[in-house]
């Protein structure tokens, strides 16, 4: 798979240290477009995440909230918004793995997709809406992204 959407951020040539936190947005349209590749999808397991997404680097937007847990390479995604599409977390590596963490549980839950990622690298976040019936992609505008997260210690 070539990519995920229209990523624009590049891995930072310098150290993450507490910006880990910090969320950044980038104002595209809300709507996918025709020319942007479909992301492989995992469909999260239902977890009870709540006590412990406090400490985790997550990124928040209209209807979903995803964080990453690099305690196991845990990608976490609640859906906050009862509009009948599905919360999902985009990701991507700096070494060329994307993929997509599906909450298809409803609102109000957390879903968790595990993942077995290489210790030294970076990942990225991005929120996006799935319509399962129609198969179409919605974006926040402006899209919000992560920084690029440690994926080891």
């Amino acid at each position: 798979m070539s990519g995920i959407g229209s990523w624009r951020k590049p891995l930072p040539s310098v150290g993450i240290g507490l910006a880990a936190l910090a969320v950044t947005a980038v104002a595209l349209s809300g709507q996918a477009s025709a020319d942007e590749a479909v992301p492989e999808v995992s469909d999260g397991v239902v977890t009870n995440t709540a006590e412990g997404v406090a400490a985790l680097p997550c990124i928040e937007s209209t209807g979903v909230l995803s964080c990453f847990d690099k305690a196991g390479d845990k990608v976490l995604v609640k859906d906050t918004r009862g509009d009948g599409k599905s919360a999902v977390a985009l990701w991507r590596t700096n070494y060329g793995r994307s993929g997509a963490c599906r909450n298809k549980l409803g609102v109000g839950t957390w879903a968790t997709c595990n993942y077995n990622m290489r210790e030294e690298g970076y990942i990225q976040l991005q929120n996006a809406r799935y319509d399962g019936d129609t198969g179409s992609w919605t974006y926040p505008n402006p899209r919000v992204y992560s920084i690029w997260l440690p994926i080891g210690s």
